[in-house]
């Protein structure tokens, strides 16, 4: 009977600490001051759109870091900066409609040689290995594994990818 009341006594003392220990948390809760936020001004950085006038030498010079200088640039990039410089958007305004249907044409006639591709690798009727020539371009693959191994051969260079077999 003795072990009983001081069971008791010692559920009484816990639940005592319980309701210190939470009562003190809500006490300290409440003195933490009221949240406040500020009104958000938007202030332009470039100098000819309001900004600071003296974040102009800075940023001329970020842009000059960027910038190629021609002896540096590459064949590929010279023409295509003679390109977007001629056409404004990429050179496209530059094109004759007889030369926007041709390319139209070729991007249709890939699209449809990549999906007889990926249904030859991917389809219901799935190969295990295969070949597809188109011009100077061949494309080979092979399933090893769990990894379908693709090699592109374009004439100048080839690109091997490893893509999984199941996705």
């Amino acid at each position: 009977m003795v072990n009983l009341f001081r069971c008791l006594a010692g559920a009484k003392l816990l639940t005592q600490i319980a309701a210190t220990v939470a009562g003190g948390s809500i006490i300290a809760l409440t003195m933490v001051g009221p949240a406040s936020a500020g009104t958000l001004v938007y202030q332009p950085t470039n100098p000819s759109f309001g900004g600071n006038p003296n974040n102009g030498p800075n940023l001329l010079n970020l842009a000059n870091a960027q910038n190629i200088p021609l002896a540096n640039q590459t064949k590929a990039q010279a023409a295509a900066a003679a390109a977007g410089a001629a056409g404004g958007a990429g050179g496209s305004a530059a094109l004759t409609p007889g030369q926007i249907f041709a390319q139209q044409l070729q991007s249709q006639l890939l699209s449809s040689f990549a999906n007889q591709i990926t249904q030859a690798i991917f389809g219901a009727n799935a190969q295990q290995s295969g070949n597809f020539s188109f011009g100077t371009t061949s494309i080979n693959f092979n399933k090893v594994g769990g990894q379908i191994q693709i090699a592109i051969n374009d004439g100048t260079s080839i690109t091997n990818i490893v893509v999984p077999a199941s996705p």
